[in-house]
């Protein structure tokens, strides 16, 4: 902006006693130019104020106009009754919980039309979870005071909380009307004996009789059950253990069934501290006739067989973890299980933990008497906790020509005598072989087996190999831990690393051969109908896990790709590889993707999803200046 002053503008001149006059004049003209310029921004601004009131207001007539030709209000009633549902999350879940939150509250309170659907789908309503609050855990923690008074405020919260928990299923309970009913209840009766919280553990008992009675007068409604319960002192006495004990009767429609009972004393036990034999009525409520799915896990004294009157020949699904009271483990024998299985000729689902107390304590591979053969025609899916020596026993007794899919969890037993085809280790002056049970359930089983996942943790790796050529039908393989070659030697197994597993990953990959036109694939391939290959321990924070290097993981996929195309002879092609799961031994030096599409793989429909180690931390001892901290910086400055 021009100014007869402008070249001493933002200098050091010092106007002279003429020049101040004018000097205040340009002042006064251009502060007059300025009120001009507010004036006008301040009508602008009325404006501007005004055009967006308008089209405030234009913006809503829009919306609300929309509103009325929204596709979703011309949606009819049965398909939004379908949407509304699959907004349900599972009863586990505590999206579940009976709260404000929940998604059928919330879908009730858009608008009046939506909440008259609401309350007119039942099924909305029919999921049912209970969390019960537990004594001696905030807001309820009881004073080291025995001040009664101070027990019967929380007491007092405590009875007040259960009852709002009551009064909102009794409110479900209505909504849900006729509809079969799906119930998720965990609880805890606590077992205290100090004089400070009788107040609040009779209080305690007094809601949960209220709240067991309310479930229990809907149980006719009852489709799926998930109790998971800790009772205090005998099952007989129980408040919550009246949820088990129903009449067959009076669940004629219960479908599945879980229930997961822990005690810290004797179940069984009655007042003079003599253990009870457990009765037809403590688990009455898994007396159904309609009952197909049921997983129970549970003192033993509870689960005895010989008195559970469960339609065990109705089953598809079954899950088995009876528990010894004194803190051992589970402690299903060979024997008891064959028993359990043999009631339940229908089961296309099997979990069961072995632990074959009746196996010799010695190593030795001395011959057992075999067991009955227990036939399980439709058996597709098992999954077999093993903490047992013999379980090849199990395995020999049972017949299971739909099996397809294993899972496997135990350990690997040296004996110093030979099992068929098991290799040998000699070191340091020993002689002995490795026990792998899965050995034998493959051996038994491997023709119809396409998905294997187990864990073994220091099995060798060519046991496992051996265990692999009997699976020549293999899809799916999850390995959950390190070979024995693959953990370093000589120091402590928790702060064992692993070492590269390449030569595992090798007998995996394909040898191609081109003679001219002809492709020919070695026969000397493992899993040849492979699709999915995961080999990451679960937790990933476990150290001891199976690694490989950047190399053999490109070798191997592009072997498979290779292997798989149609300029294989179609009797010796493999499988496409969809799935690969894996962690790398060093940090990433490649492209693993971008090496791979080099080599001209065809990555379509395939998802590989490897780690790679962190860094190593640098041996820096300088503080960096986000280390210090605000305080400090204030003493030096």
């Amino acid at each position: 902006m021009d100014s007869p002053f402008s070249k001493h503008l933002e200098t050091g001149y010092i106007a002279s006693d003429d020049e101040i006059p004018h000097i205040k004049a340009l002042i006064h003209q251009k502060l007059d130019v300025i009120g001009n310029i507010d004036k006008e921004i301040e009508g602008a601004k009325i404006s501007l104020a005004a055009l967006e009131a308008q089209r405030d207001a234009n913006k809503t007539f829009v919306q609300k106009h929309q509103a009325l030709i929204t596709p979703i209000k011309r949606l009819p009633p049965d398909i939004l009754t379908t949407v509304f549902l699959t907004c349900l999350p599972a009863v586990e879940l505590a999206e579940a919980s009976l709260t404000c939150n929940h998604p059928a509250v919330v879908i009730s309170h858009v608008c009046r039309q939506w909440r008259q659907l609401a309350l007119n789908t039942p099924m909305l309503w029919s999921r049912i979870r209970l969390i019960l609050p537990l004594i001696n855990y905030e807001p309820y923690h009881y004073p080291a005071s025995t001040e009664e008074s101070v027990d019967e405020e929380v007491a007092q919260l405590f009875h007040s909380d259960l009852q709002l928990l009551h009064d909102i299923t009794v409110v479900w309970f209505a909504r849900s009307k006729g509809c079969p009913l799906t119930i998720f209840a965990e609880a805890s009766e606590g077992g205290f004996v100090m004089p400070q919280v009788w107040t609040l553990v009779h209080s305690k008992f007094q809601s949960l009789q209220k709240l067991v009675d309310l479930l229990r007068g809907e149980s006719r409604r009852w489709q799926q059950v998930m109790f998971k319960i800790a009772i205090s002192g005998s099952i007989h006495e129980s408040q919550l253990s009246r949820l088990l004990s129903l009449p067959g009767e009076d669940v004629p429609i219960l479908h599945k069934a879980t229930v997961v009972v822990s005690s810290q004393h004797d179940p069984m036990g009655g007042d003079d501290g003599v253990s009870s034999p457990p009765s037809q009525t403590a688990l009455g409520t898994l007396h159904g006739q309609a009952l197909r799915s049921l997983v129970l896990i549970c003192p033993k004294a509870i689960a005895d067989f010989s008195v559970l009157k469960v339609n065990w020949g109705a089953l598809t699904e079954l899950m088995l973890r009876p528990y010894s009271s004194q803190g051992s483990g589970f402690c299903l024998t060979v024997d008891e299980v064959l028993k359990s299985l043999k009631l339940c000729p229908n089961l296309r689902w099997c979990n069961i933990a072995i632990v074959d107390r009746d196996a010799p304590t010695s190593p030795a591979r001395d011959p057992l008497p075999p067991c009955p053969v227990v036939s399980l025609p439709h058996l597709r899916s098992l999954v077999l906790l093993d903490r047992g020596r013999r379980t090849d026993r199990l395995a020999s007794a049972l017949d299971l020509p739909s099996l397809s899919s294993f899972e496997h969890t135990g350990s690997v037993v040296r004996t110093p005598s030979s099992p068929s085809g098991m290799p040998r280790n000699e070191s340091e002056g020993e002689s002995f072989w490795y026990d792998f049970p899965l050995l034998g359930w493959v051996q038994r089983f491997g023709r119809t087996i396409t998905n294997l996942d187990f864990q073994h943790v220091g099995v060798p790796q060519r046991a496992v190999e051996l265990a692999l050529k009997e699976l020549p039908n293999l899809v799916s393989l999850s390995i959950r831990a390190p070979f024995l070659e693959s953990l370093k030697p000589d120091s402590p197994i928790q702060s064992q690393s692993s070492l590269e597993c390449d030569s595992f990953l090798k007998r995996l990959t394909p040898e191609v051969v081109e003679e001219g036109d002809t492709v020919i694939i070695s026969p000397t391939l493992l899993c040849p109908k492979l699709e999915e290959l995961a080999m990451k321990h679960i937790p990933d924070s476990n150290p001891l896990r199976l690694v490989f290097s950047e190399a053999s993981v490109v070798d191997f996929v592009a072997g498979r790709a290779k292997a798989s195309s149609e300029t294989v002879q179609e009797a010796s092609r493999v499988s496409k590889l969809r799935y690969l799961s894996a962690r790398f031994s060093k940090t990433q030096t490649i492209d693993v993707k971008q090496e791979l599409s080099r080599r001209g793989c065809d990555l379509e429909g395939f998802v590989m999803e490897c780690d790679y180690p962190d860094p190593p931390m640098s041996k820096s001892f300088l503080l960096r200046p986000q280390a210090i901290s605000s305080s400090a910086m204030g003493q030096i400055w």
